[in-house]
């Protein structure tokens, strides 16, 4: 990602306190200016396009939360522990980050920005395979069977995280997820673990 200026950054949280508090309501260039205070001119100087913003969004989550998955995978611990800290990583971002949980479940693009869809798409595909290989380490370190294949194994617990964050926002961000994610992780990854 280039390096943001410092107006631009402003737009960008500006958008995304939007869409953590006025849900998915069609966000226009005017009430961004608008809640930015300046001109819908000015946000065409730093952005081509409202598309362009949405861009920049979904690659600050992207290089964030592929720099936290990194430091977890670096990190000591079994891998079994790195699949769970992933899982509450994606969870707590978008705890933390209600605007960008809104685009982590897609819910904050129109059709016009089925581009921005499909990189979403494909970050969670990464994701989930990042997930796939800590479990095929443990495996191969461990020399046991998970009781599911490893590639089924990694599309359930991203999904599970996926729906823990789809409820946070279906909730309006009222029912926060980070009280129960342990236990149901842990019960989760427990139940994948032959031993």
């Amino acid at each position: 990602m280039n390096q943001l200026k410092p107006r631009q950054l402003d737009i960008m949280q500006s958008l995304a306190k939007m869409l953590g508090e006025k849900g998915p309501v069609k966000i226009t260039t005017s009430l961004l200016a608008n809640e930015c205070g300046i001109t819908e001119a000015a946000i065409y100087r730093h952005f081509p396009s409202k598309k362009k913003i949405f861009s920049g969004l979904v690659d600050f989550c992207e290089q964030n939360i592929f720099d936290l998955i990194s430091s977890i995978n670096s990190s000591e611990g079994s891998e079994l522990e790195k699949v769970k800290k992933i899982m509450v990583l994606l969870v707590t971002f978008s705890e933390k980050n209600p605007g960008l949980a809104r685009l982590l479940t897609r819910e904050a693009f129109s059709v016009d920005e089925t581009s921005l869809d499909q990189r979403i798409g494909q970050m969670m595909s990464k994701i989930e395979l990042v997930i796939k290989q800590n479990l095929q380490k443990y495996e191969q370190e461990t020399k046991k069977k998970l009781n599911l294949p490893t590639a089924s194994a990694a599309n359930l617990l991203l999904a599970s995280s996926e729906g823990i964050i789809q409820q946070f926002v279906r909730s309006g961000f009222q029912d926060s997820p980070s009280k129960r994610i342990n236990d149901q992780f842990e019960f989760l990854i427990s139940s994948l673990n032959p031993s």
